[in-house]
């Protein structure tokens, strides 16, 4: 089936799901990801009242259609625009606004922000050192500032 031949939406509900299902694998807490249960609490507690089991629904494609108050609640724990969870396009920044919505890492990179290029290479050298010691894949050179 061709892009013109999907039913109307079935683009967008695919971008949606791929989006929310990555969210939730990258947001590190002890060492996996989001739980629905923890995404679904934390948006009640905010004013998005959802249940555990609609966001089993969305992450699964069996329910498509998410409010924009959904929405905006999920964009709002993840930290992202609720833009970026419809998405379809190709984004050459995606892997690093991943990487900014795991645990601690935007926080790291504020603190970077201002030091000298050497202090910075100097960073980047512990992290890549630090990286091996936990078995992490390398980060390849084209990612590098």
């Amino acid at each position: 089936m061709t892009t013109q031949e999907n039913p109307p939406g079935e683009r967008l509900s695919r971008a949606f799901q791929h989006r929310l299902n990555e969210l939730f694998a990258n947001r590190q807490r002890a060492g996996r990801g989001a739980t629905n249960r923890e995404v679904a609490t934390w948006m009640t507690e905010h004013g998005y009242a959802v249940k555990e089991a609609y966001l089993s629904a969305l992450r699964g494609g069996h329910r498509t259609s998410p409010s924009l108050r959904i929405i905006e609640g999920l964009a709002a724990y993840f930290g992202v625009e609720p833009k970026d969870l419809l998405d379809t396009g190709e984004d050459p920044k995606k892997e690093l606004r991943l990487a900014l919505t795991d645990h601690g890492v935007e926080a790291f990179a504020m603190r970077a922000e201002g030091l000298s290029a050497e202090n910075v290479r100097a960073v980047t050298q512990l992290l890549d050192q630090m990286r091996r010691m936990q078995s992490l894949p390398a980060v390849e050179p084209d990612d590098e500032p």
